[in-house]
């Protein structure tokens, strides 16, 4: 099987699962079809993840068969959606709950993570097969208030440490490794109080695997056997040192200096800089209000790079697949938004 990048992102092992349980199992209700082929790599804090070139193609030939209006109607799924996951980040304290009251409060929690990611994704694809043309300013709009938000970030950065410091009290498992255990584990932990092993743990933060292949049972590997996986699946392509080409997202024609964003402590000294990444996040919000570019491997028309750069009116091309290896700190680069092209001039 041939898998073809799809995303890179800075992200912890609990989400990760969410997202790749709503490829899996959720898309269905959402578009009639679940994604069967999933390989995921998460190294470090990283999550790259990967998709079988025929399924991916046949997937997005299936959607350029939808019309725009299936795309407004998951816009709308997304946003009842997002207001049932914004009533987690409400809560300030979870000791009022009782072993069995917080059981349940997690399975809740879950099902609407897992099903909000499978509505959060999809119009990342839908972006890939449509044109702008194709959307109405209301949809435009729509589309910037419910996922241009990226309310996961706020899960990650407020619900999830108070949930797991409430679960460290009462289970004596350090919080910061709950973070790389998957939603399952965390049910055994607190409806059976079966022990989730530390050193398994610490093992998945260094490197751990999911495969799924034709539907079947998603295999977790760590360790050696999961270099093993990578080394025969995962072959690195080789690059053209200047071929840097993508998706118009907004148009435009400027130069200037890089500034790679690989991870969260990259967000620094963006100002008049082309910002390069594997895609942007509502992380980046607060630091390129003063930037004069969007460069990025990933997406389409609705993903979220091209909505911000729409919002800030700075060219902005997507869907490179390879900005991020090419393009270093520093590079002076032409960025053509009026033809999706990335020169580098020093």
């Amino acid at each position: 099987m041939k898998w073809i990048k799809f995303t890179e992102r800075e992200l912890d092992l609990f989400t990760v699962y969410c997202i790749m349980t709503g490829y899996l199992k959720n898309y269905r209700k959402n578009i009639g079809k679940n994604l069967k082929n999933f390989l995921l790599i998460y190294k470090n804090g990283i999550s790259h993840s990967y998709r079988s070139k025929k399924e991916y193609d046949e997937f997005l030939n299936e959607l350029k068969k939808r019309k725009p209006k299936v795309f407004k109607k998951i816009l709308d799924k997304l946003s009842v959606q997002n207001k049932k996951l914004n009533k987690f980040l409400e809560y300030r304290k979870l000791d009022n709950l009782n072993d069995k009251q917080l059981l349940k409060f997690f399975t809740v929690f879950v099902n609407v993570y897992q099903n909000y990611f499978s509505l959060f994704t999809l119009p990342k694809y839908f972006g890939m097969v449509l044109n702008e043309n194709d959307l109405s300013q209301k949809v435009k709009n729509k589309l910037k208030a419910v996922r241009g938000v990226a309310d996961y970030e706020k899960i990650q950065k407020i619900f999830l440490p108070l949930f797991f410091k409430e679960v460290e009290k009462r289970k004596n498992v350090k919080s910061d490794l709950l973070y790389y255990a998957l939603p399952e584990e965390i049910i055994d932990l607190l409806k059976n109080n079966k022990t989730i092993q530390r050193d398994i743990l610490k093992d998945r933060k260094k490197l751990v695997l999911f495969l799924t292949v034709n539907g079947g049972k998603t295999k977790m590997l760590t360790g050696v056997r999961a270099k093993q996986v990578i080394k025969v699946n995962i072959k690195e392509e080789k690059i053209k040192i200047d071929d840097v080409k993508g998706n118009v997202a907004n148009k435009g024609l400027v130069r200037g200096r890089v500034r790679l964003i690989l991870r969260g402590d990259d967000l620094n000294n963006l100002d008049n800089k082309i910002v390069v990444a594997p895609m942007t996040s509502i992380k980046f919000v607060p630091y390129v209000k003063n930037i004069i570019g969007i460069i990025t491997d990933e997406g389409g028309i609705a993903c979220h790079a091209a909505i911000i750069s729409r919002e800030l009116n700075v060219p902005c091309v997507v869907g490179t697949k390879n900005a991020t290896k090419i393009l270093k700190n520093g590079n002076l680069v032409e960025l053509d938004a009026n033809n999706g092209i990335v020169k580098i001039i020093k």
